[in-house]
């Protein structure tokens, strides 16, 4: 592919690199840092990973997760190419880094959201792959590199989470191809890695859910329904907008339910949105009216406005995407 032969050319050329991804890093997002890390380090690079957030502590199994760096250590560090991985767009890094974090030759932009932006100096977006670690193991792979143990764990990770444990239309049979090729080169366990995903749950995540199931609200045909968790919520329960993460899904599991949303009370009273679909509607489209994006059936935004009102322009929304294809 001559895309990836002109990215391994940049990437031989120069010297010192930073990684990056965007806000509230997940799995598909952490294990392609770590494993594009480990590659540059074997070309000889110097290279560092800044994140606005923390790893998530369900992900700090994963190796090397430790090099993960907080957005303000950045500013004593001037690399020559930035890599930007899984974001749509360039401010979804986070505003400290994207106004601080300022290579001097090329921003490099790997993605496989169909919203993505073409924000770099070279853009490798690819709205046909699973995740963006599918992408970063396809670059791999056609170099002379071989990808070793650390890396398949860390990018069948990224694989594993962005398809939903296989279970989303985005899981192609090359998808599976792929697992399989990481699974035998890094000799790890399938079910091993979910448990430490899925299973590993603190008790406060519970009792959140319990909670949150309990603001559910729908529309009278049912075709939308959402939650609600409040910052209040987080503090009963001692918990984080982290394990928020999946409470969706639970929604958009009810039936007749074409949109699901969860919308969560940021610490600056705006509002942070997921966004589901059974599939007919776009809700890739949905949050791009928003300033989001993602893919058709798993989305999600930030939306400068409280909750209530959030609410109301959402379901307005969707309301409109429905009717679109009725």
């Amino acid at each position: 592919m001559d895309s990836f032969r002109v990215l391994l050319t940049l990437f031989e050329q120069y010297q010192t690199f930073a990684i990056s991804t965007h806000v509230n890093p997940d799995g598909d997002a952490i294990g392609s840092e770590l494993a594009l890390f480990l590659f540059l380090e074997k070309l000889g690079k110097t290279v560092r990973i800044y994140n606005t957030d923390l790893v998530p502590k369900k992900y700090q199994f994963l190796p090397y997760w430790e090099n993960i760096e907080n957005a303000k250590a950045s500013t004593d560090f001037c690399p020559e190419v930035l890599v930007i991985l899984d974001a749509s767009s360039r401010e979804r890094i986070g505003p400290f880094l994207s106004r601080r974090l300022i290579p001097t030759h090329a921003v490099v932009n790997i993605d496989h959201h169909i919203t993505a932006k073409e924000f770099g100096d070279y853009n490798l977006i690819v709205p046909t792959a699973s995740s963006t670690a599918e992408i970063i193991y396809k670059f791999i792979k056609s170099t002379q590199i071989p990808i070793d143990e650390a890396s398949a764990l860390c990018l069948y990770t990224g694989l594993m989470f962005d398809t939903g444990c296989f279970r989303y239309s985005n899981a192609t049979p090359e998808t599976h191809r792929i697992a399989a090729d990481l699974i035998e080169i890094g000799d790890f366990a399938p079910d091993e890695i979910y448990r430490q995903v899925y299973e590993h749950v603190p008790l406060g995540k519970i009792h959140l859910l319990g909670q949150t199931l309990q603001t559910l609200e729908h529309t009278p045909d049912n075709k939308i329904a959402w939650v609600l968790v409040t910052q209040s919520m987080l503090n009963e329960t001692q918990t984080t907008l982290d394990d928020v993460e999946g409470f969706v899904n639970q929604i958009q599991a009810i039936e007749n339910v074409e949109v699901a949303i969860c919308v969560c009370e940021l610490p600056d009273g705006n509002t942070k949105v997921s966004l589901r679909s059974e599939g007919r509607v776009d809700v890739a489209a949905l949050a791009a009216e928003f300033g989001g994006g993602g893919h058709e059936r798993a989305s999600g935004c930030r939306i400068n406005l409280p909750c209530a009102s959030a609410i109301k322009e959402l379901v307005a929304t969707a309301k409109r995407h429905i009717q679109e294809i009725c």
